[in-house]
């Protein structure tokens, strides 16, 4: 936030251009500084176990989250593609919750894929009752340790030690909480894969875990 403070009051006296490095500090400084906030909002609306669940179209939520991808796959030099969803899905759950693990994980990718690189996100289903959001990234795969990816504040790809280390830590979390998870498939040379299962809506319901009534909402 300080550094967002400093680069407009910079920008505002009109020594720099817009186009140049403050105005580049100022943008990865408030990309940290809502990634920050929503991470935080996701944490407390689950610790407190205050979900607000409802349905969701899976195309639209997927859209959501590429047209944003799209703008910041643009500010990092990344070459960004998604593939088409199935209108029919359909989730039911937390649309914040869900919104910022797999926005974290877009992120990690972004982060961590070298200019030129590719990030990938598809979607699929998977048998009957699950469907796969996949995130692919261009990082030069995972370095050879034993720790875990998901542990917060753990150890950072590439040696960047940037940001929280909550952001897979929290996209774990939220997965969990909508009955789902999240897996890696490391490639080594190249990158990483990391996949989330989630269950898909049957029907007009589906299975909600145990909240209280004014939480749903239909």
């Amino acid at each position: 936030l300080n550094s967002a403070v400093l680069a407009f009051e910079a920008l505002k006296r009109g020594t720099v251009a817009i186009n140049g490095s403050t105005a580049a500090m100022l943008g990865r400084s408030l990309t940290r500084l809502r990634d920050l906030v929503d991470s935080s909002l996701s944490d407390i609306r689950l610790t407190a176990k205050r979900q607000r669940w409802e349905r969701i179209s899976l195309a639209d939520f997927i859209n959501e989250r590429a047209a944003a991808s799209g703008l910041q796959a643009e500010s990092s030099g990344v070459h960004f593609t998604t593939t088409t969803v199935d209108s029919g899905l359909v989730l039911v759950g937390d649309p914040q919750i869900l919104a910022s693990a797999v926005t974290n994980l877009l992120n990690n990718a972004f982060k961590f894929t070298h200019p030129g690189g590719r990030v990938l996100l598809r979607t699929y289903r998977k048998g009957q009752d699950l469907v796969v959001i996949e995130v692919e990234d261009e990082c030069g795969g995972l370095p050879a340790s034993e720790g875990d990816p998901f542990q917060a504040f753990g150890e950072q790809r590439a040696g960047d030690r940037t940001g929280l280390g909550l952001g897979l830590s929290m996209a774990r979390k939220g997965i969990r909480a909508h009955g789902g998870d999240i897996d890696i498939r490391n490639l080594p040379g190249k990158g990483c894969i990391f996949s989330v299962e989630l269950p898909l809506a049957v029907g007009d319901s589906a299975v909600i875990p145990d909240l209280p009534i004014a939480d749903l909402v239909v």
